[in-house]
């Protein structure tokens, strides 16, 4: 799930309190971050056999882009070459045929996938010259920016009632293929345990508060 986005956006608010998505040209934090080569889109007509894998996920993002607070229609679901998945500076989130046809079954996988994406929320980049950074600091935001992914994710999937367990057992898993600890983004077991922390605290606050009517509930998914 290490992800290649290429966004930068900013998020403003409306007259009624729900956020909505400005898209100016990425700073230098996003080239920064994710100026890396763009996954390469294929056309998903050609795969009728993943149609209900993408219907699903077209599904997920509505829910998850609610509980980000931003609009459903800023995102899609695309398909992309490889195994990995990215969202672009269009909104644009590509899932690897690899990846999805291997878990296409996989729904908690798949949607913990998709949160992580979205999670990453761009928008709130801060601009400037990050040029005197060096290689350790470079680092050091990337992990950051991995983990702030990471923890919308598990709180996303709290949200929307799933488990943490399957994104934690294929981040464990894929963590077993590396030749070498990665220095840009935090060992796999401590990205598992985040996940499951937020998730956690996440769902006592959800179970704190389910007597409350949806009303309730939505407005205060605006508020926090």
């Amino acid at each position: 799930m290490k992800v290649s986005t290429q966004i930068q956006t900013s998020i403003s608010s409306q007259a009624g309190g729900s956020p909505w998505i400005h898209r100016p040209d990425a700073g230098p934090l996003g080239q920064l971050l994710f100026g890396k080569k763009q996954a390469k889109l294929v056309d998903r007509r050609r795969y009728p056999s993943l149609k209900k894998a993408l219907k699903k996920l077209d599904l997920s993002k509505q829910q998850i882009a609610e509980a980000l607070g931003a609009p459903e229609s800023f995102f899609s679901i695309e398909l992309a070459e490889g195994r990995n998945a990215s969202i672009n500076r269009q909104g644009q989130i590509a899932f690897g045929l690899e990846l999805l046809g291997e878990h296409e079954k996989d729904d908690e996988l798949l949607v913990a996938v998709l949160a992580h994406e979205i999670g990453h929320a761009p928008w709130e980049w801060p601009d400037g010259s990050l040029g005197h950074l060096t290689k350790k600091q470079i680092d050091h935001i990337y992990r950051e920016e991995e983990a702030k992914a990471d923890r919308f994710a598990g709180k996303a999937l709290a949200e929307l009632g799933l488990s943490p367990d399957r994104v934690c057992d294929f981040l464990l898993q894929s963590a077993k293929f590396e030749t070498h600890p990665p220095s840009d983004y935090y060992p796999a077991k401590d990205r598992a345990a985040l996940i499951r922390e937020t998730f956690g605290r996440r769902k006592r606050v959800l179970n704190n508060v389910k007597h409350l009517s949806p009303r309730v509930l939505n407005r205060m998914r605006e508020l926090r």
